[in-house]
């Protein structure tokens, strides 16, 4: 029991289950879409009253006429319109506006950042697999040519064949055959090696560019509820010069059709109002939502990009000592780097850790 309920593995199906779910909310044909941001509200009353009335989750749905719902329209496209051409500044904003606009830029930043650090990291991840391939082609090449000629399948005979130099050289250096099956075992390693890599590197890398999109996502329902509260502000403007002509042209000539008219538009005006109240209200919420979210996306993040370069350099180590036990078996001392210095040095490198003689005056 203690087990299944254990904390790491609900934190781990935690993991997965919102890795899924962002999934879900960035997926091209399902991004947008009403049951989603339904399915995703916070306020289970939007949910359950989603699920029997299938409507939109503007506010402004509250106006019933066809003909009012025209004009919503219309000056909601005239608001988008001017965000689209002079951007966020075209919008009256909350008074944490400027909070919001360092979060924009963050993510901006970020993404920038994340784009690089994955083009670059797969990239590396890529190697090994070219690699792979390079050192099967080798392997297959070595072994054609020693089915070609083998002067070490050529037995020498007790008077003769075969001279002293070519005794020394078989003892000195391995057979093409050898060669051959060493550079089969690199590539296998390096296939491996890859496998374990995109495991560990290159998915974490992706799923962090989905969380992005996810933040993304989130900024735009947020601006969405922003022009939507600014669409009422808007509405609530020229419903207000209507009023007002509306009662200049009653002062100068009363008429009941006039004051028909002035009523009609009091209570638009009225429902305006209410609903940019509901609008704001709902800005605000979506905002402080977003807040909260964005600390905790943060530190996701961090831990996220932490984990993934460690586990690289845990394959790399993992994976360089089996590579260099192949390398040894082609080297006539059997010792990676032994050409370089001397026989306690690796590739210039000491035993011990430190640099050798040789490499010191190189970097002097």
């Amino acid at each position: 029991m203690d087990k299944r309920l254990g904390e790491e593995l609900i934190e781990e199906r935690r993991v997965q289950c919102e890795q899924f779910l962002r999934r879900v909310q960035v997926h091209p044909e399902l991004e947008g879409a009403p049951s989603i941001s339904a399915f995703f509200s916070p306020d289970a009353e939007v949910f359950e009253q989603a699920k029997k009335d299938h409507p939109e989750t503007e506010v402004e749905e509250s106006n019933n006429s066809a003909k009012e719902k025209v004009k919503h329209f219309f000056v909601k496209a005239g608001i988008k319109a001017k965000v689209a051409r002079g951007g966020m500044e075209q919008l009256e904003e909350t008074p944490d506006a400027a909070q919001m606009e360092e979060v924009e830029q963050y993510l901006s930043t970020l993404e920038t950042h994340i784009k690089a650090l994955a083009k670059a990291t797969l990239y590396l991840v890529d190697v090994s697999k070219e690699t792979s391939t390079n050192m099967h082609e080798l392997g297959q090449t070595l072994f054609g040519l020693q089915q070609t000629y083998d002067p070490d399948a050529m037995q020498t005979t007790s008077n003769g064949g075969q001279s002293d130099n070519n005794s020394e050289t078989k003892s000195k250096y391995p057979s093409l055959k050898t060669i051959s099956n060493v550079f089969a075992s690199l590539s296998a390693i390096n296939k491996v090696k890859h496998d374990e890599n995109f495991l560990k590197v290159s998915d974490p890398i992706n799923d962090l560019e989905d969380k992005i999109k996810g933040a993304r996502l989130a900024l735009k329902r947020r601006k969405d509820h922003a022009i939507t509260y600014n669409t009422f502000l808007q509405q609530i403007k020229n419903r207000q010069a209507t009023l007002e002509k509306l009662n200049q042209k009653n002062a100068t000539s009363p008429q009941s059709q006039t004051e028909h008219q002035i009523v009609t538009t009091q209570q638009l005006l009225d429902e305006s109002n209410k609903s940019s109240k509901l609008a704001l209200a709902a800005l605000e919420k979506v905002t402080q939502r977003v807040f909260r979210e964005m600390d905790r996306f943060k530190h996701t993040v961090d831990s996220d990009l932490r984990m993934i370069y460690v586990n690289h350099a845990r394959v790399q180590v993992d994976y360089s000592r089996q590579l260099d036990a192949e390398w040894n078996k082609i080297l006539p001392n059997g010792n990676v780097g032994g050409g370089a210095g001397s026989a306690g040095e690796v590739g210039g490198v000491d035993v011990d850790g430190g640099l050798s003689k040789e490499a010191e005056m190189m970097m002097i």
